[in-house]
């Protein structure tokens, strides 16, 4: 699925899967993105990947164009995040009005839990680019 979102493709996420109320993504780990702990992902990036599958399941993209903005989330760091790849899975937990209340599983290639967020979404107007 193609987005606009720069700073997504700068960390290298890909969307493999999105619908109305799920969506996955995989992130490529690289040296770039450890923290001082060699081998270990930065928990910004873990947290950012989250924000990302739970953000396209909320209101999915139109013409690449995010349709939701993050109002507030909430994540959990369960495990260090090492490997090849991190594999994020979200899902709506509750629709309302014009917020969406999403959860995240964020887990390594090998399955291993790393984190589980929450996050509050609102729909948003976006102009045509």
């Amino acid at each position: 699925m193609k987005s606009n979102n720069r700073f997504n493709q700068y960390l290298g996420i890909e969307i493999e899967h999105q619908d109305e109320n799920s969506c996955t993504a995989v992130l490529h780990i690289r040296p770039e993105l450890y923290n001082s702990i060699d081998g270990v992902v930065h928990g910004g990036v873990t947290s950012t990947l989250a924000d990302v599958v739970m953000g396209h399941a909320a209101a999915p993209h139109v013409n690449g164009v995010q349709q939701c903005v993050t109002l507030e989330s909430k994540i959990n760091y369960l495990a260090p995040a090492r490997g090849n790849k991190l594999i994020a899975q979200s899902r709506v937990i509750k629709r309302g009005g014009r917020t969406i209340i999403m959860q995240a599983e964020v887990r390594t290639d090998d399955g291993e839990l790393v984190a589980v967020a929450l996050g509050t979404y609102a729909r948003v107007k976006t102009t045509p680019q």
